[in-house]
């Protein structure tokens, strides 16, 4: 089980957005000194929140993140894929071969408004710029016919260290999930599923990897989780009794109960064990808790009692 981070890209106005870089950078430093896996970043656009942006963000990030592997999310509909092709490609150069991409859909109809990428073409638009960035990143002399994009023998340089680029895909729904087992490397799943679905869904998305022919090929499983941990069980479900009282990222009353990890080391221990017996092989947590104190101590807990376990059992 290899254990990494999807720190909160989002912040209220109220905190200065010099703190908030200050703060995020103390986190990815902690994260690296206690052998975190992976660091990853969200991608949203056009927010009340400070949000901060996923690629410049990575790019200062790898100076920090010891040999962690670097996990940028992007939302593909809004890119230009030649552009960021040579992004992507030119942070795997500076991170020594150390990033992956997590490719998603999203949904965000005022962004799609402002970027003039109609939300009812974002499928076909993911598609293709997944296809470009891939072979871009690979190929020379790229030629390429599409919906969106046409455009004949293009190549960039520098190419990524890696080949191919790792390319991940975050998906949901059924169809996206069929689409996950025929084009990524891997699938990242929903950080609100209960256990219960998490194994129903893999059982779908294995099943489609063996009707494409690809099981062989696609050895990691990846499961976002928010957590908040404590030095016991009470610790921590006093710390994040506001959670509870508030409501928490949409969650139901299911999802906060089985899907949100509040709770002490060991009870993560077991929690992860059972995620790993269905399949599991990669996991992303993200703080639950905004708070700066709170945040470090779940990454300090993390990576002084957690982290350790999973090494030993290796």
């Amino acid at each position: 089980m290899r254990i990494g981070m999807s720190l909160t890209s989002s912040y209220p106005l109220s905190t200065a957005s010099q703190q908030v870089f200050d703060e995020l950078r103390a986190q990815v430093e902690l994260m690296a000194e206690l052998h975190f896996a992976s660091l990853s970043l969200g991608d949203h656009h056009i927010t009340r929140d400070h949000y901060v942006q996923v690629l410049p963000t990575m790019c200062r990030m790898s100076a920090h993140s010891g040999n962690m592997q670097l996990i940028p999310l992007f939302l593909l509909p809004f890119y230009q894929p030649i552009l960021l092709a040579e992004q992507v490609a030119m942070l795997d150069v500076m991170s020594g071969g150390r990033t992956a991409l997590i490719c998603c859909l999203g949904h965000q109809p005022e962004a799609h408004e402002a970027f003039q990428t109609p939300q009812k073409v974002r499928v076909s638009r993911f598609v293709e710029t997944f296809e470009i960035v891939r072979r871009l990143c690979a190929e020379d002399n790229v030629s390429y016919e599409g919906k969106h994009y046409t455009f004949h023998n293009v190549s960039i340089h520098p190419k990524s260290l890696q080949q191919p680029l790792p390319m991940w895909i975050g998906s949901f729904a059924d169809p996206a999930i069929k689409r996950t087992a025929r084009m990524a490397d891997a699938w990242v799943m929903s950080p609100s599923w209960t256990p219960g679905l998490v194994e129903e869904k893999l059982h779908f998305y294995q099943t489609a990897l063996q009707e494409y022919g690809r099981s062989s090929q696609v050895t990691e499983t990846i499961l976002r989780r928010d957590i908040h941990l404590g030095a016991t069980p009470e610790a921590a479900r006093q710390e994040a009794e506001v959670l509870w009282s508030k409501g928490y990222r949409g969650f139901g009353p299911q999802e906060m109960q089985e899907s949100l990890i509040v709770g002490s080391p060991d009870e993560c221990v077991r929690y992860l064990e059972n995620m790993q017996r269905m399949g599991i092989t990669h996991i992303l947590f993200r703080p639950a808790m905004r708070g700066q104190k709170e945040a470090l101590q779940t990454i300090r807990l993390l990576g002084t009692e957690v982290i350790p376990h999973f090494a030993r059992a290796a």
